[in-house]
């Protein structure tokens, strides 16, 4: 990876582990490396290192800002396989080493009727994307095409080792 980009200041307070990635700067611009921070794992976090990640027509969609609201710096890719580097002291499905996927979106409101019936992504308050998202404290989202991911247990699936 050629030398990172910097993101500059972190927009919400509170500990950040460093990350690199691949991002686009503008709607006709090329994805390059990029330095910035990700928020530290919290009580029900797992971090994973990042291993794959899938190239969707979504991904250059929003890169390209087709779909307006692109934020940028924009950190595509949302169909991630990675394995747990570290889990917060509340998390009870994973463990250190395990093979994991995340989709494509990361968190929802977890209180309105779908959310209670384990419908996520139908959240009547609207979920959170893994890319160009919004987390209830402001900051937008960066996705897969990166070394890690710090996200909630509930929105990440065990992948077999066969």
């Amino acid at each position: 990876m050629a030398s990172p980009v910097s993101a500059g200041s972190s927009p919400a307070p509170g500990p950040f582990i460093p990350a690199t990635g691949y991002a686009a700067h503008g709607a006709d611009q090329a994805l390059v490396p990029f330095a910035f921070e990700r928020a530290a794992p919290g009580k029900t976090d797992v971090l994973l290192r990042i291993l794959y990640c899938g190239i969707c027509h979504a991904d250059i969609h929003q890169a390209k800002n087709e779909y307006g609201g692109t934020s940028y710096p924009l950190v595509s890719g949302h169909e991630i396989v990675g394995r747990i580097q570290a889990v917060g002291e509340h998390v009870t499905r994973f463990q250190i080493g395990e093979l994991v996927g995340v989709g494509y979106f990361i968190d929802s409101c977890r209180h309105c009727s779908s959310c209670a019936e384990h419908e996520e992504q139908y959240c009547e308050n609207g979920i959170t994307p893994t890319q160009n998202g919004r987390r209830p404290d402001g900051t937008v989202t960066k996705g897969g095409y990166s070394d890690s991911l710090v996200v909630d247990e509930n929105y990440v699936l065990h992948v077999s080792e066969t």
